[in-house]
């Protein structure tokens, strides 16, 4: 374990990593690290991405082995199907998460409306419609389109997402959060939640237990940002530190909803702790119960964290507050960084030392997601947006208060979700300046990159990604280039 510090950069962390490692718990590392070296064909998108049933089909990216599929595709076209794989895979989700809006009319503020009319001239010249999803698929079904097509079709995905994400009505407010170990500090018994849990359950769950005492229920959230009456579900962790917190031993019973990783459920049966999920259509009832049988039983650990360890903040959720919390520090720039862990990097380090390279650069910094919970726990003065519709919800308010010239760049520390990807395409398209930090699959294919650059530069807009894991001092640059 001397790498440690190459997993994560908090010491509470880094704790609980050899404890486990101690124990002989693998987690979500210990996979990573036996997944090495992934597959390098679908790193480079050269790996077939249509469904005709007869490969998967590769191409050799040196030049040395096969130049073309089974059916005569080459690295060009598979390299455009697979980013437009990604781009209707996002769009999709988006439209699963928010059903209500699929029959809505897509329409952007200005000024963002002419850059979405300069994208979509250049991308086929029709408005935006649910009829793009089809032709995505259609275009997937048999390898026959052109890579200029499957690069355009991508592009105009990424608009719709982005214009379906729009259409959602925002708060008008702003909620608290608190984020640390420090939440698992002394003796309670103690509800994880992670995935997605219908508010009502959740608020329904904090009232039942409210009443009970000696001792007290704490319902802590595992990475995700749960609504909870006016406030948010305090949160002992990012996502990427779930099943780290999980080792622990600190939690009496797991409320796992939609999304909730396998790992997850893996981890929980080797460790003996009690989940309930929603198939199981337990009652609050149960669910307490359960949790106060697990505490019963519990075998104290030596994991006794400091209760010191909690940042407080507030999630900046209507127009005026978001304003408010970009405007912070009065700096004429304004960075946006956020996203989701990736193991690929050590957790918390890229976010927190981007926040402040370009607060030192005269840099006003809001943050989404788990970039912005980092943020939180070391106490950087950055704005918090959230963490579904931050940066959107940024851009739209820098947008409609003439400010977006203000707006030096969007990062995306990690990708949690091909909705995340499609989402950085479609600002892209907007003509904003956006960065992704993972690497993607488009390094197989000089020619999609440019097609892909080109048709973004219509209206002004960027899309910077590398072939690497990317150092905070790249992204720096890349800012202060902008």
């Amino acid at each position: 374990m001397e790498t440690i510090h190459f997993k994560t950069v908090d010491p509470v962390s880094q704790e609980l990593l050899r404890d486990a490692s101690q124990k002989g718990i693998g987690l979500n590392w210990e996979r990573h690290e036996k997944q090495q070296p992934q597959d390098g064909f679908l790193r480079l998108g050269l790996c077939c991405p249509y469904g005709c049933m007869q490969g998967p089909c590769r191409i050799d990216p040196f030049g040395r082995g096969t130049q073309s599929g089974i059916c005569g595709l080459d690295r060009d076209g598979m390299v455009a199907a697979f980013l437009l794989r990604l781009s209707l895979q996002g769009a999709m989700e988006t439209m699963a998460l928010h059903p209500g809006l699929c029959n809505t009319e897509i329409a952007f503020p200005a000024p963002l409306a002419s850059k979405a009319a300069a994208i979509l001239g250049e991308t086929g010249g029709q408005p935006l419609s649910f009829a793009e999803i089809l032709e995505g698929f259609r275009m997937l079904a048999r390898p026959s389109a052109a890579p200029e097509t499957l690069v355009r079709q991508a592009i105009r995905l990424g608009l719709l997402d982005v214009g379906l994400r729009g259409q959602e009505k925002s708060e008008t407010a702003v909620r608290a959060v608190r984020v640390g170990y420090g939440l698992l500090a002394g003796e309670a018994i103690r509800i994880g939640v992670t995935g997605r849990i219908p508010q009502a359950a959740v608020e329904e769950l904090l009232k039942d237990a409210a009443a009970l005492t000696k001792p007290e229920v704490h319902v802590v959230s595992l990475g995700d940002w749960i609504p909870a009456g006016e406030n948010f579900l305090p949160v002992a962790c990012t996502s990427g530190e779930t099943e780290t917190v999980l080792s622990s031993g600190k939690l009496n019973l797991l409320l796992a909803g939609e999304g909730t990783d396998p790992g997850i459920f893996s981890l929980c049966g080797k460790i003996n702790l009690s989940v309930i999920s929603p198939a199981n259509n337990a009652g609050i009832a149960e669910i307490l119960k359960r949790a106060r049988d697990a505490f019963d039983r519990r075998i104290p650990g030596a994991f006794a964290p400091d209760t010191a360890l909690i940042a407080e903040g507030q999630v900046n959720l209507g127009s005026n507050e978001v304003l408010s919390a970009l405007k912070n520090g009065g700096s004429a720039r304004i960075a946006l960084i956020g996203g989701a862990d990736t193991l690929l990097h050590s957790l918390g380090h890229l976010p927190t030392e981007l926040a402040k390279a370009l607060r030192a650069e005269d840099h006003a910094v809001s943050s989404w997601g788990d970039a912005a919970l980092w943020m939180m726990k070391q106490e950087l003065p950055v704005g918090v947006l959230d963490a579904q519709a931050g940066p959107l919800t940024a851009v739209r308010t820098l947008a409609e208060a003439g400010r977006l010239p203000s707006l030096k760049g969007i990062c995306f520390a990690g990708l949690r979700n091909s909705g995340e990807f499609t989402l950085a395409l479609g600002l892209a398209a907007l003509g904003l300046k956006v960065l992704i930090a993972t690497p993607l699959p488009l390094w197989g294919s000089e020619k999609v990159r440019a097609l892909l650059r080109e048709n973004l530069a219509v209206a002004g807009g960027i899309l910077a990604h590398f072939d690497h894991p990317v150092r905070p001092d790249e992204i720096l640059d890349w800012f202060l280039r902008s």
